[in-house]
């Protein structure tokens, strides 16, 4: 009977331990995070497709998303607390207008190591600072 118990015991610890809920990301996947702030300054959003955004896929511990005009997508990980890395970020090679913005934005994006969950909005900070603010939209239907 306590091999019994303890098999069962062992097996609601394992099974609940991995449980993506447990998580702080566990919600994070579920919309498109659009960027509304970079280093404390207002993001012009058009609301349409070239809107700069990232979504994170939490089972892969990847993100995706998109520079204002390309495509990018990288690895990210959660440490103790409110600590977050984030891998290199790999983009498609498109020219545009505002290439700037993008190469600010993913520049940024590789000085990330601390997140916080603020109302409804992602902050995206390095030390104390704020540096990236996103606010979630609905993902459009793929």
């Amino acid at each position: 009977m306590k091999t019994l118990v303890f098999i069962l015991f062992i097996t609601v610890i394992a099974t609940t331990s991995c449980s993506p809920k447990l998580s702080p990301d566990y919600n994070w996947g579920n919309q498109r995070w659009i960027l509304t702030e970079l280093r404390t300054v207002p993001v012009q959003l058009s609301g349409g497709r070239k809107d700069a955004f990232i979504e994170f896929s939490p089972a892969e511990k990847r993100f995706t998303g998109n520079g204002g005009c390309n495509r990018i997508n990288g690895d990210y990980d959660l440490g103790k607390k409110d600590k977050i890395s984030l891998g290199q970020v790999v983009s498609t090679k498109m020219s545009c207008e505002d290439i700037s913005f993008e190469n600010t934005f993913l520049n940024t994006l590789a000085d990330v190591n601390k997140y916080e969950i603020q109302g409804n909005a992602l902050l995206l900070k390095h030390g104390r600072d704020v540096i990236l603010k996103f606010e979630p939209r609905s993902r459009p239907n793929q």
